[in-house]
């Protein structure tokens, strides 16, 4: 019986030698990536069934991809309308077509295509994902810009996480035609995330290796953001590019071709296995608090010249600290310097992945860990009257401020629907974080007494439903003729969102 041999030419590589920290010792010590006839990158297209849809979305890899080398690898995930005899006739010089037999996920043909793919990136687009031009040279861009950068994908239609632009077109014509314009590269609109929606991926070759694949325990929902968490405490950033769009052909808001039993049991699922596996931090409320209407506050803001300090308070696992940049970013300010007070050991390891400084202690010690007028920007993430002394814990950071320094922070209402209904004689659920009752008014009074100034107030309103609005309106109206939609927008307000300059 013939032996088996495998011969590996190595004779025109180096063997690894010692660098001087993480990146240089995996960009010097990585070298697969020289030998001869490697494609940029490779081209993942899975379909499974909408046979329309994955005619397309291959159309447009073939149309819009001419400025990278590619393979093109495309998986017929179980279809039975004739994809795989498509796929077949599709011609491309370089080209290899995996056939399962039987749907058993979108994971699965992922781990086959791990261990044929050839080139430096793998992209993996999906049958609904139409491509637009340019898309891909620019996310190598951002790649090739900081070694640090672990996962890069697009805006897209149809997506949550605040990764959505939404263009107006009449046909896919039009639709190509407005990226074209759009897809310029720009790192200005580059976005540091903790997390992102995985609508379109492309990995770098040493990232999918070092960080490895997705977690089998998940079912479908939350892999991703498993993968993220992985990524980041393996010291890569994750990018969300508003300079690239790409078509998002599904409508995820009205669940389209999914089971909504089935779907909320993969979130249910996946959401406890998040927690079990990374002990007790959760996928959503600790990762994706973006605090937009206290941040909105920073865009076109009057801040000094050279390096910006910001502080961030209590922002669980720091969506905050990344998102301080990004507003800034967009500003053309890049010089910023983070740090971070915690006091949830919990969250410490997350924080750090911000490039933060970041401090761990009881609140009541926050005073010993910065000096007075250091900051230029500070936030503090949960409402001011759920902590123990909240006027003192309000002049502190205030103090901690430079002059015209910013504070943001937020004040849970106590006079909100649930005070009103117990007051009516409905029981409703008390706040479980026990806030102090503090008015906005009060806290108004308090700032103009340090000599804040510019002070402006926003509401964080419920997420609730016009039923629910119209409920309340008619037990008002039993009660009260006058002054009704002023007392209804207080009434369905969570929080008052305030922001303060130092004078």
């Amino acid at each position: 019986m013939a032996d088996n041999i495998i011969i590996i030419n190595t004779d025109g590589l180096t063997a690894p030698s010692a660098g001087n920290g993480i990146w240089e010792n995996r960009a010097n010590n990585y070298f697969q990536y020289e030998l001869e006839g490697v494609p940029t990158c490779s081209i993942l297209v899975q379909g499974y069934n909408r046979l329309n849809k994955t005619k397309y979305a291959v159309e447009c890899v073939l149309k819009y991809t001419q400025d990278v080398d590619y393979e093109l690898i495309l998986v017929d995930n179980g279809s039975d309308d004739g994809t795989f005899e498509y796929f077949k006739s599709i011609e491309h010089e370089n080209k290899t077509i995996i056939r399962v037999t039987n749907n058993i996920g979108s994971g699965f043909p992922f781990e086959t295509v791990k261990k044929i793919y050839k080139g430096k990136y793998l992209a993996a687009v999906s049958n609904d994902v139409y491509v637009t031009k340019n898309w891909l040279s620019n996310i190598i861009k951002c790649y090739e810009s900081d070694p640090r950068i672990g996962y890069a994908c697009p805006a897209s239609s149809n997506v949550s996480n605040f990764q959505e632009i939404e263009f107006e077109f009449s046909s896919f014509e039009d639709m190509q035609q407005k990226a074209a314009l759009y897809n310029k590269s720009d790192p200005s609109k580059w976005e540091e995330r903790m997390r992102a929606i995985s609508i379109l991926s492309v990995w770098a070759r040493p990232v999918l290796d070092i960080v490895g694949s997705f977690d089998p325990a998940y079912i479908h929902d939350f892999g991703e953001d498993d993968m993220a968490i992985r990524l980041r405490r393996a010291g890569y950033k994750i990018m969300v590019l508003k300079d690239t769009w790409i078509c998002h052909d599904h409508d995820f808001r009205n669940a389209e071709d999914k089971d909504p039993i089935a779907f909320q049991k993969s979130i249910e699922s996946g959401r406890a296995v998040y927690r079990e596996k990374y002990h007790g931090i959760d996928p959503w409320d600790d990762v994706n608090n973006y605090e937009l209407i206290l941040l909105d506050s920073l865009n076109d803001i009057n801040l000094p010249d050279g390096t910006i300090r910001s502080l961030c308070v209590d922002v669980k696992c720091g969506t905050p600290i990344l998102e301080i940049r990004n507003v800034l970013r967009r500003q053309g300010i890049t010089d910023v310097e983070s740090f971070a007070f915690t006091a949830q050991a919990k969250y410490y390891l997350d924080l750090k992945t911000t490039d933060a400084k970041v401090e761990c202690d009881r609140i009541d010690y926050i005073q010993s860990k910065y000096a007075d007028n250091t900051f230029d920007i500070i936030v503090l993430g949960e409402p001011l009257n759920t902590y123990n002394e909240p006027v003192t814990l309000l002049q502190r950071l205030y103090n901690f401020l430079k002059p015209g320094g910013i504070l943001l922070f937020k004040l849970r209402n106590t006079d909100d629907y649930k005070t009103f209904l117990r007051t009516v004689g409905l029981i409703t659920q008390s706040d479980p974080d026990m806030p102090a009752c503090i008015s906005p008014e009060d806290i108004l009074n308090v700032l103009k007494l340090f000599g804040g100034k510019d002070i402006l107030i926003n509401i964080e309103p419920y997420n609730l439903s016009k039923d629910d609005v119209a409920y309340l309106t008619g037990r008002l109206n039993q009660i009260s003729q006058s002054g009704i939609d002023e007392e209804i927008m207080r009434l369905c307000a969570e929080n008052f969102a305030f922001k303060v300059v130092k004078g």
